[in-house]
């Protein structure tokens, strides 16, 4: 099997779990191997990157036409009573001046013989529409021309059901406790203590102010530890797109267990940007559904039943 399909199948979760194992094994043994697949990830992470970057320049612009043709509704509304009112002033002078034609040729005829008429049967009209009654204190309505019809209805899309609240389903899952130590930690070093401190008394701004927003390649576990911490912060602050990727980075690194909490950490970060990442989000289940031994297999089988 070529070593690029292998590394795919690896990525993909499409690797069954004893060949996965001899897989990783293999990696820890072959230091080029194990580049090869950091590079691999990196690139898909990226390509997804790409797409989502783009999708989100189309609904911009999307925007930014609605919001265009918004301002000149009202323009064409004001340019429709004018365009009657032209219309009506064209009939009246036509009138004014057939009556008067009509006037001139009937005096310089000879008058007509008395001629006994029969009253023609009346026609059908078809019958008149009538404004129905304004209810109080609904808005004034347009008067309507003799002849004009009444605008049609217009149908209103209703939903399919109800509206789907993605913030609180993240805070329904979210939990401090599966990214971080509990109070009075002793483990880590004194940056990633006092970061911890500070996340732990609402303090978010000194936390992504004091830690980098970045990994080296080979990341130790103090490194990793205070990405970890940074990604909280920008998740507890509102930052849902800066923690999704301080999470990514840690999924890259592969380190356990904070690759698996982050990969959990993802999912949540994309749910608080939905209804718009659906796409993104469905791919980040994927990634631990795939992994039945996932920490969080149990949990991201509960969010997708529930969603």
């Amino acid at each position: 099997m070529l070593r690029f399909e292998q590394i795919e199948r690896y990525l993909t979760g499409k690797m069954p779990p004893d060949e996965r194992r001899a897989f990783e094994a293999e990696m820890a043994q072959d230091a080029e191997l194990d580049a090869l697949v950091r590079q691999h990830r990196v690139e898909r992470i990226g390509l997804e990157l790409l797409v989502e970057q783009d999708l989100r320049a189309k609904m911009r612009a999307w925007d930014r036409e609605t919001e265009l043709l918004q301002q000149l509704q009202p323009k064409r509304a004001r340019i429709r009573p004018l365009t009657w009112a032209l219309r009506a002033a064209a009939v009246v002078a036509a009138l004014a001046v057939g009556y008067w034609l009509l006037r001139d040729r009937l005096t310089e005829a000879p008058a007509p013989p008395d001629i006994v008429q029969t009253q023609p049967k009346p026609k059908k009209q078809p019958p008149a529409w009538r404004k129905p009654a304004r209810q109080p204190g609904a808005a004034p309505e347009r008067d309507l021309a003799q002849n004009e019809l009444p605008p049609a209805p217009i149908e209103e899309m209703q939903p399919d059901g109800p509206a789907i609240d993605y913030a609180a389903i993240a805070d329904d899952f979210f939990a401090e406790r599966d990214f971080l130590p509990p109070r009075g930690a002793k483990g880590g070093s004194k940056t990633y203590l006092e970061g911890l401190k500070n996340l732990q008394e609402g303090r978010y701004q000194d936390v992504t102010n004091a830690l980098k927003p970045e990994l080296t390649p080979a990341p130790t576990t103090d490194d990793v530890q205070q990405q970890e911490l940074l990604a909280v912060a920008y998740y507890k602050n509102g930052q849902y797109a800066d923690a999704e990727m301080a999470f990514r980075r840690i999924a890259v690194s592969r380190m356990q267990p904070y690759a698996q909490r982050a990969e959990w950490g993802v999912v949540l970060a994309i749910l608080k940007q939905m209804p718009q990442r659906q796409s993104a989000l469905d791919s980040a289940l994927d990634v631990i559904l795939r992994q039945p031994e996932h920490l969080f297999y149990a949990k991201a089988q509960q969010l997708r039943e529930r969603l």
